[in-house]
C-alpha cells in the first residue's frame, strides 16, 4: 500500500461510507458499490469508458496541513493537465463531517495511471470507475 498504508477495516469503512461528490450541475454523488447512471450518461458525453476518482490530500492517511494540501493537489491537477485528460473537480465529504478531502474526478484515465498518481501522492486507495456505473474502491499498491 501507499507509504507503508494497510487498509484496516476501519478505513475502508471510511473510504465506503464517504459521499465522493461531483462538482457539475446538478453535483453527482457517488458511494462505493452503488450504480450511478448518471455517471455512466457523464462518460457518454465525454466518450469514455473510464475514471478515477483521487484526491492528493493527506499523504499517508496523515492530516497534513492545509497549505500543503492545496499545494499537493495543485501539483496533482499539473499531472492530470500532462495527461490531457477531461476532469471535474470534486471532494470526498464523510457524512459525519470530521473528513473533506479535495479530489478531482478524471475521465478517460487508464488505470495504470490512475494507480501511478495514487503512488505518486502517496494515497491509500482512490475510486475507480468504468461504464457499469458502480464506482469500486482501488487500493493503491507500491
Amino acid at each position: 500500500m501507499a507509504a507503508g498504508l494497510m487498509l484496516s477495516a476501519e478505513l475502508i469503512e471510511r473510504f465506503e461510507s464517504t459521499d465522493y461528490i461531483v462538482d457539475d450541475d446538478p453535483p453527482l454523488i457517488l458511494h462505493i458499490g452503488e450504480q450511478n447512471d448518471s455517471i455512466r450518461a457523464l462518460f457518454a458525453s465525454f466518450a469514455v469508458e473510464t475514471g478515477a476518482f483521487i484526491t492528493a490530500w493527506n499523504p499517508g492517511g496523515q492530516l497534513a496541513d492545509l497549505d500543503d494540501n492545496f499545494d499537493r493537489q495543485a501539483e496533482l491537477l499539473t499531472e492530470i493537465e500532462a495527461l490531457r485528460l477531461n476532469y471535474f473537480v470534486g471532494e470526498g465529504v464523510h457524512p459525519v463531517g470530521d473528513w473533506r478531502e479535495d479530489s478531482y474526478l478524471i475521465l478517460g484515465i487508464s488505470r495504470e495511471d490512475a494507480d501511478r498518481l495514487g503512488r505518486q501522492f502517496s494515497q491509500a486507495a482512490y475510486v475507480w470507475l468504468s461504464n457499469s456505473g458502480v464506482p469500486e474502491l482501488r487500493p493503491v499498491e507500491d
